[in-house]
């Protein structure tokens, strides 16, 4: 295996371990909203269908 393609390979591994990791975080931080707090929301907001 060439130096070159080793190095797109490795690239390719990070950008596909830190695309992982970003969805992690974005996960993780997202707030939980239970079904009465959806229910307030959509009371006050109305649906997110009609936007």
């Amino acid at each position: 295996m060439e130096i070159q393609e080793l190095k797109v390979l490795i690239k390719e591994s990070m950008r596909e371990v830190l695309r992982e990791e970003r969805l992690m975080l974005c996960k993780v931080l997202i707030p939980y909203v239970d079904e009465v707090e959806q229910a307030e929301l959509e009371a006050e907001f109305d649906s997110p269908d009609d936007y």
